[in-house]
């Protein structure tokens, strides 16, 4: 499954390694079944509207990233 970034308006994806420059890492988005506090922080900065992310999507996606690229 192809990982992508759900911060902003990033659209980093691992399909094209070769274009991820600086050793950008993917980092998995906080459950909120385990860490509910820490995800809607997250959901809170990404600064996505409400229907691209809330607690709904996250909690039915495990293949949900924020990148490491600055």
């Amino acid at each position: 499954m192809v990982k992508r970034c759900a911060w902003g308006l990033c659209n980093t994806d691992d399909r094209y390694p070769e274009r991820l420059f600086g050793g950008v890492k993917f980092i998995p988005f906080p459950k909120p079944r385990r860490q509910r506090d820490k995800c809607l922080r997250w959901i809170e900065r990404c600064g996505r509207i409400p229907e691209q992310l809330n607690v709904n999507i996250v909690d039915g996606n495990k293949n949900l990233y924020v990148c490491s690229k600055v």
